[in-house]
């Protein structure tokens, strides 16, 4: 006695993907909206630039080169699975992780670190495992 079965390789694959990368997409945005809350503000462009990227969805927004615009974004992961969450003005590194010292144009900064998207993943990081988590019950 012989059983066939069918085997829907290209289907599951598909689905896992897509499940997994909706996982990645709502983790982003948990972060994200996190970050922007916790962004120190002297004006709103640093947290108006706070913005999420995932492989596959569809918004290959950054550009390279000149000044950062509002409209810029972060750009997309070249990595299947991958999300991101930052931003790309030119000053947001030396806020979340401080400064000291001159600058390219010689301007002497004494800043001390003020971190928003650290302190933004790790407030989540449980809520993003559990996104995960749920795609294997």
């Amino acid at each position: 006695m012989a059983i066939a079965i069918k085997w829907y390789d290209k289907e599951l694959k598909k689905m896992v993907l897509d499940t997994a990368t909706q996982a990645i997409a709502k983790g982003c945005f948990l972060v994200e909206g996190d970050a922007k809350k916790l962004c120190p503000i002297v004006t709103t462009r640093l947290r108006g630039s706070i913005s999420s990227n995932w492989y596959g969805s569809g918004m290959a927004r950054g550009k390279t080169g000149g000044v950062a615009k509002a409209d810029d974004g972060i750009g997309q992961p070249e990595k299947e699975l991958t999300g991101v969450v930052g931003t790309n003005v030119e000053y947001a590194r030396r806020v979340e992780m401080g400064f000291v010292g001159a600058d390219a144009l010689g301007r002497i900064y004494n800043q001390s670190p003020k971190p928003y998207l650290r302190p933004a993943l790790e407030k989540n990081r449980s809520k993003i495992l559990g996104l995960f988590k749920n795609l294997i019950k």
